[in-house]
């Protein structure tokens, strides 16, 4: 017992001492903490003399070590920096980013919301050019610098977006040097300097001092880490992608749902930057080895001396979050009430995951082979929502669109892997050059393949066809296809088909040419040039060239010799028809026929539903004419086409037909004399027919019109008519028509009447009352009066 009791007295003893020290390093923190104005170091000490106090059984030596752990943890304190850069022109001859800045921003925001960076801490760098990003970067250093003094540990996280190449950044038209940026992220103020780029080639960055893949590099706040560390979204020869459906790039995006939680794969709530690289290396090269870019390897470097882990994100700092049962299997895209991507992984069954996001509504997909599902969820602050296999309900396969590529699909997100392949064939496929009497091959080819009777390949091809008979194409091949007889590509081709007869593609990009027939199924680009005719069942983004026949739903130019039909043309030019549903611009000798034109129809004939344009030939014909054509005989729908039956001071019966617009028409006249003294019963045998020119002033119903008519006058008409004995007869007329009803109106004018004898030997026409002035010039007799007609006009006019 009394052993006991003095065991027991000395723990008390021991007790008493810890809690004692503990008191006076209080004391001393306090001070120390008056002094400098921060009251964080008390905070510590109180907790660590709390946990004294509750941990009253622990020895001195614990108690003594919960002391050293407060000061060690306090000298861990991380004050953490991001510099977020994008870049979307990458100079001339570049194509412009979509993506950049807004990535940028994805990284920023997932750091200030999980990874403790305070808002003043964020600098987010626009477009800069080479000395806008030094000043950036120099005045983080100077903020590093003042701040030296507080305890802790300082971390620079430098991220980029945009365009690069093996030189460096493309800053718009600058060029950073990857040298010569390591060296600046090297030589920042910072404890620990850790840089993300995103950008084609990035991986040159980690080539400079030999980077390869390594284990885990990262620091945990514990610890006592320092250098730089380097993560890069491709290697030194790659492309690094953004894609449409992501609104980003695969890399950030990878990296980023990494951050959210799906890249804890230690399960402790907390995401190591060396689990998030990983997670982003996993998902960025699974989404990438199916692209038109080829697969995507990230690659990473370092220099750092210490233990631990750097821990990026802590799901348990956002308000609130959502936790993912078990059950739950497949690929998840996770999207905000906007709509937004937020996050996407792939999940399996077997393991729950926690994520963390703002509070909000949110739609979870799920989908799995030939199975797709959703669900709703709403997370609200300071809780955490679980998600289980049995809320997901089913839905039908998402609906993508695509973007009008030559060919057919082009995106590998949304499943279809033709370019991927083709590419991928291009990075890592063998060139091989084979020669048979029937060459054919069943697997991927790139190369040359050369058939004396025939070549045919199975699968896809880059390279170049060669035979004497037929070449032949199963699926999509890039390149060259030469024959006497016969080239055929049962899919896409893009490059050229040379054959002595006929070419067939379901679609191409290039060119065909045949001496006899060049026949392509779907939407194509490029030229059809052949010795006979050329069929495309689609559209033509190109030309068409023969000389006989062009047939194509739709074409930009079409040039032959006999006849063009397309449903839409650009241009089509011919000797002898035209034949379009819509055409800009249609050009021959013979006849143009259209639905719609939009630019010009220049031919003898020319007809059309709809003249957007000008019609210029013999005889025009349109429904509807928004410009007046130009021609002999125009019949516009919306125009004038009016009969006037008139008598004038003649004493002649005339009729009249205009055909054209309001603003310029044609007359066709025919007139007749009745005999002197017959009281308007008999007719004498002077004829008059002629064609004239007149305007309404460009108006229609009641309006003023002026004509000029040329009229051939004779004794006679048809066969009894003496070409000798014909007179010329000039008139301008100047008359007012009144619409009395729709269709129906009377008109009234007066002219001025010039004839000369013509091939007559005399002056045979003259007004009834004979009020008129003869004169001759130069030997030939004319005669000159004023005159008058009235008369009614029926049609519109």
């Amino acid at each position: 017992m009394r052993n006991i009791i003095e065991k027991l007295d000395a723990s008390i003893t021991l007790q008493v001492i810890s809690l004692i020290a503990l008191l006076v390093f209080a004391a001393v923190t306090n001070t120390n903490a008056a002094m400098t104005g921060a009251g964080l170091n008390s905070a510590v000490a109180n907790a660590a003399i709390n946990g004294a106090v509750v941990n009253t059984g622990i020895n001195g030596a614990t108690a003594i070590a919960g002391i050293n752990g407060a000061a060690q943890g306090d000298n861990a304190r991380i004050n953490r920096y991001v510099v977020a850069v994008s870049a979307n022109y990458g100079g001339q001859g570049r194509p412009v980013l979509r993506y950049a800045e807004s990535d940028a921003k994805s990284f920023a925001k997932v750091l200030g919301e999980m990874g403790g960076v305070q808002p003043g801490n964020v600098i987010l760098v626009k477009e800069p050019g080479i000395a806008g990003l030094q000043k950036q970067l120099d005045a983080l250093d100077s903020k590093i610098a003042q701040g030296k003094n507080a305890a802790g540990r300082n971390e620079v996280l430098f991220y980029y977006s945009g365009h690069a190449d093996e030189k460096g950044l493309r800053l718009g038209n600058e060029v950073y040097a990857w040298k010569e940026l390591r060296k600046r992220i090297d030589a920042m103020k910072a404890d620990v300097k850790i840089a993300v780029i995103d950008a084609c080639g990035s991986g040159a960055i980690t080539r400079l001092k030999g980077g390869v893949a390594v284990p885990a590099f990262m620091v945990d706040q514990s610890s006592d880490m320092k250098g730089y560390a380097f993560i890069t979204s491709s290697t030194q020869d790659e492309s690094s992608q953004e894609s449409d459906k992501l609104r980003g790039s695969f890399f950030t995006h990878s990296l980023v749902s990494g951050l959210r939680g799906a890249g804890d794969l230690s399960g402790d709530g907390k995401v190591t930057l060396s689990e998030a690289y990983q997670f982003a290396f996993n998902e960025t090269l699974q989404r990438t080895e199916k692209t038109m870019g080829g697969a995507q390897h990230p690659s990473r470097d370092m220099n750092l001396a210490g233990t631990g882990d750097v821990v990026m994100t802590d799901l348990r700092s956002t308000s609130a979050g959502l936790e993912l049962d078990e059950d739950v299997d497949g690929r998840l895209f996770i999207r905000d009430a906007n709509g937004e991507l937020v996050a996407e992984l792939y999940k399996k069954a077997g393991r729950a995951m926690s994520l963390g996001f703002p509070a909000g509504k949110y739609t979870v997909r799920l989908e799995r082979p030939a199975e797709f599902s959703e669900a709703a969820v709403t997370l609200q602050n300071n809780r955490r929502e679980k998600l289980s296999h049995r809320q997901f309900a089913a839905v039908s396969a998402e609906q993508t669109t695509l973007r009008g590529e030559i060919g057919g699909l082009r995106d590998c997100t949304a499943g279809d892997s033709i370019a991927c392949s083709l590419d991928s064939l291009d990075h890592n496929g063998k060139y091989r050059v084979t020669f048979h009497a029937v060459d054919s091959d069943k697997d991927p080819r790139k190369g040359i393949q050369i058939g004396v009777f025939v070549a045919e390949a199975d699968d896809y091809m880059l390279g170049t066809q060669l035979s004497i008979i037929a070449n032949v194409a199963k699926k999509e091949m890039h390149g060259l296809q030469v024959t006497d007889i016969y080239n055929g590509a049962n899919a896409h081709f893009e490059g050229a088909q040379i054959s002595g007869m006929i070419n067939y593609a379901q679609s191409f990009d290039g060119a065909q040419i045949a001496s006899t027939l060049n026949i392509a199924g779907k939407n194509s680009s490029g030229a059809q040039v052949s010795g006979t005719a050329n069929f495309i069942a689609d559209s033509l983004n190109g030309a068409q060239v023969s000389p006989a026949l062009n047939y194509a739903g739709q074409a930009d130019v079409q040039v032959t010799a006999a006849l063009n039909i397309a449903g839409e043309a650009g241009v089509q030019v011919d000797a002898a028809m035209n034949i379009a549903g819509k055409s800009d611009v249609q050009v021959t000798a013979a006849m143009n026929i259209a639905g719609t034109v939009e630019g010009a129809q220049v031919s003898t004939m020319n007809i059309a539903g709809r003249a957007n344009g000008r019609q210029v030939g013999i005889i025009n014909i349109c429904g509807t004419c928004e410009s007046t054509p130009i021609g002999l005989i125009n019949i516009v729908g919306n125009g004038v086409w009016s009969v006037t039956s008139s008598v004038n001071e003649m004493g002649a019966l005339g009729l009249s037909l205009h055909l054209g617009t309001a603003y310029l028409f044609t007359a066709i006249e025919g007139t007749r004399e009745f005999e002197k003294g017959s009281n308007f019963k008999h007719f004498s045998d002077m004829y008059e027919t002629g064609l004239g020119l007149g305007t309404q002033f460009g108006k229609y119903g009641n309006h003023f019109e002026l004509e000029y008519m040329f009229l051939n006058a004779r004794e006679g008409f048809g066969m009894d008519t003496d070409e000798d004995d014909i007179n010329f007869h000039h008139r301008l007329r100047l008359g007012f028509v009144h619409k009395l009803f729709p269709g129906f109106g009377m008109t009234v004018g007066g002219t001025l009447n010039i004839v000369s004898e013509g091939n007559a030997d005399k002056v045979i026409v003259k007004p009834r009352s004979e009020y008129h002035d003869d004169f001759s010039v130069n030997g030939h007799k004319a005669r000159w009066w004023p005159g008058f007609y009235a008369g009614l006009t029926v049609g519109r006019f």
